[in-house]
């Protein structure tokens, strides 16, 4: 089954995951880190997102972003494509670097702002690259001693994030510093990382009033209770705000085959054309929900021959071709 498109609204709070393929590092060296943090700084200031919470962990990164006018999928298809461009040219590789696209969770910003802000600044901790809380604040490739200090990477609205806490800056930090501590050993793995409805997490007390039997809505793209849900499943409609990340397709697809995302579309029967055409059928289709009826009006294929391409990209991007 395809995935569903992503839903992107102006203003939404999502936590975005990245891991990389079969678990492997994405970041090999203290270099790559920096490179990567040096083009995010770039991209958020270019496409106005805001970023809140971040953590960089040698095979997966965690950020907790604001949405501004632009979407989201801007700043993450710049990011995450340059990056690739720049480990696959250092390290002489080619072909994947992530496990998949990236995962954008929607948040019910006054339920799990702060608890994602806290689950993502406590990875390095539960990965074990520091031993102890304390230790976290010198740990660079993490946000959490950025909100501490007030120096570091600059990548989050401090600001914005301690507001929360206290209007006084000394307080904010203060409260800030014993909100995360107390939450050392309450999370688990995956918590904050998929829809639903967190329930231990303690921010939606109203839960436990609902009467029996009553269902909550659900999506798994978003976390937060059944009213915030529905909410933005209407203004997603009513926006027609989904993204079905296009651009993010043609890019993949280019890293993927090595050839040009225009001959997708003015290649003909070159074998070129037929590679990356298949590699851009089988992600539209299996990983971002894009039916082949579409994907027929938009190459002028049969469905016999959309079947093909899909077939054949799924051999090339899983390397058994």
């Amino acid at each position: 089954m395809g995935r569903k498109a992503r839903i992107d609204i102006p203003g939404g709070l999502y936590h975005v995951i990245a891991r990389g393929n079969e678990r492997g590092k994405i970041f090999r060296e203290e270099s790559d880190y920096s490179e990567f943090l040096s083009r995010l700084r770039r991209y958020l200031a270019e496409t106005g997102q805001k970023c809140l919470a971040w953590a960089c962990i040698p095979n997966h990164f965690h950020l907790l972003i604001l949405r501004g006018k632009r979407p989201l999928s801007d700043l993450m298809r710049r990011q995450m494509t340059a990056y690739v461009g720049y480990f696959n040219r250092k390290y002489k590789r080619s072909g994947h670097l992530f496990q998949d696209r990236y995962k954008a969770i929607l948040c019910q910003e006054e339920a799990y702002l702060l608890e994602a802000a806290a689950y993502i600044h406590l990875n390095p901790l539960r990965a074990g690259l520091v031993k102890r809380y304390k230790d976290l604040e010198n740990y660079k490739w993490c946000g959490h001693g950025e909100v501490l200090k007030g120096s570091g990477a600059g990548l989050i609205e401090r600001d914005y994030l301690l507001s929360y806490f206290d209007e006084r800056a000394g307080a904010a930090v203060s409260k800030y510093k014993v909100f995360v501590e107390e939450r050392v050993d309450k999370y688990k793995p995956g918590d904050y990382s998929g829809g639903g409805l967190l329930k231990s997490a303690g921010g939606l007390a109203a839960v436990a009033g609902r009467k029996a039997g009553e269902k909550e809505l659900y999506d798994d793209r978003i976390l937060g209770d059944g009213d915030f849900v529905g909410a933005a499943l209407k203004e997603t409609e009513k926006t027609g705000m989904v993204s079905a990340d296009r651009e993010e397709i043609l890019q993949e697809a280019q890293l993927i085959s090595g050839e040009r995302p225009g001959l997708i579309f003015n290649g003909g029967r070159a074998r070129a054309a037929v590679k990356i055409r298949a590699v851009y059928c089988f992600l539209s289709c299996e990983k971002c929900g894009i039916k082949g009826t579409e994907l027929m009006r938009e190459l002028g294929l049969s469905s016999g021959a959309i079947s093909y391409l899909c077939q054949r990209g799924r051999r090339l991007v899983e390397g058994n071709n």
